[in-house]
């Protein structure tokens, strides 16, 4: 989550952190062992001599090798901190009645600083922070709606979608983990206007035959290449190809296609068709699946609707994998 901002507070528990790893690595290694004893039982061996001391779990948990992170949600993986720094760096505002940031002209006497003056302003924000993620969330309250509330919050920097990747892909990398599977809307915006233009019709053969028959191959090759390009802008950032590459460029990452299901049919439609024809055609897509909150009264209402429409497109594109989830 954006802004989870689970870090080390003070410079000597980082500092203790770093000696911790590179005492458990040597530890590991010395572990007194048989001739028969397995690499496997070394490491079992020394996990349970460790399992009551945090600092030495926490450092041996931290350099294990992981497998692969599958539903991440791309826009919620980033910090609120990041976001921040790009609004900023964007000449981005923050509305403060609803900390969300926003373009335009900035005015901080009429509630929309400058997100550069914010980052000079501790107490503002820290409460930019919370407000985009769930740090310091109150308990007392409805987690569920905070959770959700916080993907309107982040505003034009969720759009640097190579920045983002570069961040996630290091972060990963840094967890030892090797593979990522991440969710993104291609080309949402062209996506709904498809729809919308296209209108709501039942008959869903038909629905489909209207918008493929109206440019939609266009579409979905715009997200290709939007994909293509926040690709090549990821590599730039981790320096990929150079002796000084960021260990982030090793990740391989894959994607979800997603569709909101708080949206009105025909762009529901439409966004599950792109999901489907961009996963036809590009092996870097490897599904589709619905977001968004499932008690929403529209996805409510349009369940078995949406059901049937994914129902539909799996018949006309049976290769595509689905990946639908509750939560």
């Amino acid at each position: 989550m954006p802004g989870s901002s689970r870090r080390l507070g003070f410079v000597a528990g980082a500092l203790a952190a770093v000696a911790v790893c590179a005492l458990a690595a040597t530890a590991i290694a010395q572990q007194p062992r048989s001739r028969a004893a397995s690499p496997e039982a070394a490491t079992a061996a020394y996990f349970a001599s460790v399992r009551d001391q945090p600092l030495l779990l926490k450092a041996f948990l931290s350099e294990m090798p992981k497998g692969g992170d599958l539903h991440n949600h791309l826009t919620g993986a980033v910090y609120a901190e990041s976001y921040m720094r790009w609004a900023a760096e964007d000449n981005l505002c923050l509305a403060t009645a609803t900390m969300t940031i926003v373009a335009g002209a900035c005015d901080g006497a009429a509630g929309r600083p400058a997100v550069a003056d914010v980052l000079r302003n501790a107490t503002l924000f820290n409460q930019a922070i919370n407000a985009m993620s769930m740090r310091h969330w109150n308990p007392a309250l409805n987690g569920h709606d905070h959770f959700f509330a916080t993907f309107e919050k982040f505003g034009p920097p969720s759009d640097r979608t190579g920045d983002m990747l570069a961040e996630v892909a290091a972060r990963a990398a840094a967890e030892r983990a090797i593979y990522l599977e991440l969710m993104v809307t291609p080309n949402g915006p062209a996506t709904r206007q498809r729809g919308r233009t296209a209108g709501w019709d039942p008959d869903l053969a038909g629905l489909r035959d209207r918008l493929l028959a109206g440019g939609f191959e266009d579409v979905v090759a715009e997200a290709r290449r939007q994909i293509d390009a926040a690709e090549a802008r990821q590599r730039t950032l981790l320096r990929c190809g150079a002796a000084e590459a960021d260990a982030g460029c090793g990740i391989t990452i894959r994607y979800i296609a997603q569709a909101g299901r708080a949206g009105v049919p025909e762009q529901v439609f439409a966004q599950l068709l792109a999901g489907f024809e961009i996963a036809t055609r590009d092996p870097r897509f490897v599904g589709i699946n619905l977001v968004q909150p499932e008690d929403d009264p529209t996805a409510v209402r349009d369940f078995s609707l949406q059901m049937r429409m994914i129902d539909f497109l799996h018949g006309k594109y049976p290769g595509v994998r689905i990946a639908l989830h509750a939560g």
